[in-house]
C-alpha cells in the first residue's frame, strides 16, 4: 500500500483526548455533509482568526495560523508552524510542519510534506469523474485503492503556483515547483 494511502487511512483512527495541556478545546460544528463527530485541540500559541470552523477531530500544533473563515474537517492533523490562508478548506489530511495553503485553497484526503507552499486557489481533486474508487499508478500498474475520495501526496519543500490542480491519487515527489495553472494528471 502506498505510504500516502496508509497515512490517510490511519487518520480515520484519530481519537483526541477531551483536553490536553497547552491546548485549547473547540467543539466541532455539526454537518450533514461531514458526519464525523469530534472536537478540535488547538495549541495555545496558534492564531485562529474569526470565522474558522472545525468539523470532527482536528489537532493543530504550535505556532500555526488559521486564516479568517478557514474550515478544517477532521480527522486532520496540522503540525507546527503551518499556515492556512483565508477561506482555505482542509479535509481528512495531514499537514506536516511548516506547510502552507494560501487563500481559497482546497486540500482534501491528502498528505502535505514539510514546508510545502501551495499557491492561492490550489485544488487537490479527490474524486474521479465516474464517482467510482480512485486508482493509483504505481510502478506502471494501475491499482484500485478502494477509496472513493483520495487526494494527493506532496513531498517536502514543494511549491505550487496559483490555480494549480492535482488529480486524485497523484504524487508530487520529484518536481520541486509546479507552475501556476498546472493540472497534474500524472505522478511527477
Amino acid at each position: 500500500m502506498p505510504a500516502g494511502l496508509h497515512v490517510t487511512r490511519g487518520l480515520d483512527d484519530l481519537s483526541l483526548p477531551a483536553s490536553l495541556a497547552g491546548y485549547r478545546r473547540t467543539d466541532g460544528a455539526r454537518s450533514r455533509q461531514w458526519p464525523r463527530p469530534g472536537h478540535a485541540l488547538v495549541h495555545e500559541s496558534s492564531i485562529v482568526h474569526a470565522g474558522v470552523s472545525f468539523f470532527g477531530p482536528v489537532l493543530v500544533g504550535p505556532q500555526c495560523e488559521l486564516g479568517p473563515h478557514a474550515a478544517i474537517y477532521g480527522p486532520t492533523v496540522v503540525e507546527s508552524g503551518s499556515y492556512l490562508g483565508p477561506s482555505a478548506e482542509i479535509r481528512r489530511s495531514l499537514l506536516l510542519a511548516g506547510a502552507e495553503a494560501a487563500h481559497m485553497s482546497y486540500v482534501g484526503h491528502s498528505v502535505l510534506g514539510r514546508d510545502v507552499r501551495l499557491g492561492a486557489f490550489f485544488c487537490a481533486a479527490v474524486r474521479n469523474l465516474r464517482r467510482g474508487t480512485v486508482h493509483l499508478l504505481r510502478d506502471g500498474v494501475l491499482t484500485d485503492t478502494g477509496e472513493v475520495t483520495l487526494g494527493c501526496v506532496i513531498a517536502d519543500g514543494t511549491q505550487t503556483g496559483v490555480h494549480a490542480t492535482v488529480m486524485p491519487g497523484r504524487r508530487i515527489v520529484a518536481t520541486p515547483v509546479v507552475p501556476a495553472g498546472a493540472i497534474v494528471t500524472r505522478n511527477c
